[in-house]
């Protein structure tokens, strides 16, 4: 202890003293900082290794020549921040090309539930004309007992619903023809007997007029079937509608097996997982030539031959981080 204390007091010949055990833990600092090996290609960042002083060691996965050397020694980096990257425009260039493959086959997957909404609504327009027209071809009102004045049925029947009108007349006195008539069955009204004019039979899209041959007999009640199944067209215009049936089946569920669902498989979902299947391979390869920070810290070494232009060779230690 004497020693120590007259070593104290002389502070010239302790000063070098001091200087040598400076160098030499700096020397072995230095070595320590450690190798880290190279990065996983599936995850794109460094392995670290810790170093007994608490520096996180990181290096390339690969071979190359150094395109950026985004950060400098003292600088506090955020988790996942790129710190250095190899020049790699071909990788850069697939991974380019497999991001926009599958945006593509996104976009594709995405549009077809646009094209089954569009679809439908065409194919239920075209089934809904056809039921129209089912409906509404030929209809010709039967009298109960033989009758000249013969109803003319026009118009587009719109409701949609098969049933009978029936109709029955009644004098009135307050139009032009002296009669008006009571109809119930699909709709339930009132109108009156014209022979020159038609006039609403309901509100579902037909008109009726009469043709006038004889005198009016109120006498008579008057049936209109929705549709008239013993006109000559019906069976042509039946055959339509089912054809339009089951081609808008047919044509929804193909494109339903091309979207898939839950439990099904799907050729446009298949397409989106191949492409994003090349777009991670592509990624996790680029990845190969960038280091991340693995952790929130600050740059504590950064290698004197990591610069932009220079080559370096894979699994040594370029750059330590210090975790926050």
């Amino acid at each position: 202890m004497e020693k120590f204390k007259q070593l104290l007091s002389k502070p010239k010949s302790f000063l070098p003293i001091f200087a040598l055990v400076v160098l030499v833990l700096s020397a072995v600092l230095y070595r320590n900082i450690g190798i880290a090996p190279g990065i996983p290609a599936n995850i794109g960042v460094a392995d670290s290794l810790t170093t007994p002083d608490g520096n996180i060691s990181l290096s390339f996965a690969k071979n190359g020549r150094v395109e950026a050397v985004l950060v400098k020694e003292r600088d506090f980096v955020k988790k996942g921040e790129v710190l250095a990257r190899l020049s790699a425009p071909d990788a850069l260039g697939t991974v380019n090309q497999a991001k926009g493959a599958l945006a593509l086959a996104q976009a594709q997957y995405a549009s077809l539930n646009v094209t089954y909404a569009n679809t439908k609504n065409q194919q239920d327009t075209m089934v809904d004309n056809a039921y129209k027209i089912l409906l509404s071809s030929a209809l010709e009102g039967t009298p109960s007992i033989q009758d000249s004045n013969v109803p003319v049925i026009s118009g587009t029947y719109t409701c949609g619903k098969e049933g009978v009108y029936i109709l029955k007349p009644y004098s009135s006195g307050d139009n032009d023809t002296g009669f008006s008539f009571n109809y119930s069955g699909l709709e339930t009204g009132t109108a009156g007997v014209k022979y020159d004019n038609p006039v609403p039979l309901g509100v579902c899209g037909l008109q009726i007029k009469f043709i006038h041959v004889t005198n009016f007999n109120a006498n008579t009640v008057w049936t209109i079937n929705i549709p008239n199944t013993k006109s000559s067209v019906y069976l042509a215009n039946k055959n339509a509608y089912d054809l339009a049936v089951s081609t808008r089946e047919k044509i929804l569920a193909d494109i339903s097996t091309q979207i898939g669902n839950s439990n099904d498989s799907s050729v446009a979902k298949a397409q989106v997982d191949a492409a994003l299947g090349a777009y991670q391979a592509a990624l996790g390869a680029y990845q190969n030539n960038i280091i991340t920070s693995p952790v929130d810290g600050t740059v504590t070494f950064i290698d004197p031959n990591l610069k932009t232009g220079q080559s370096v060779i894979a699994g040594k230690s370029v750059i330590s981080i210090n975790a926050q």
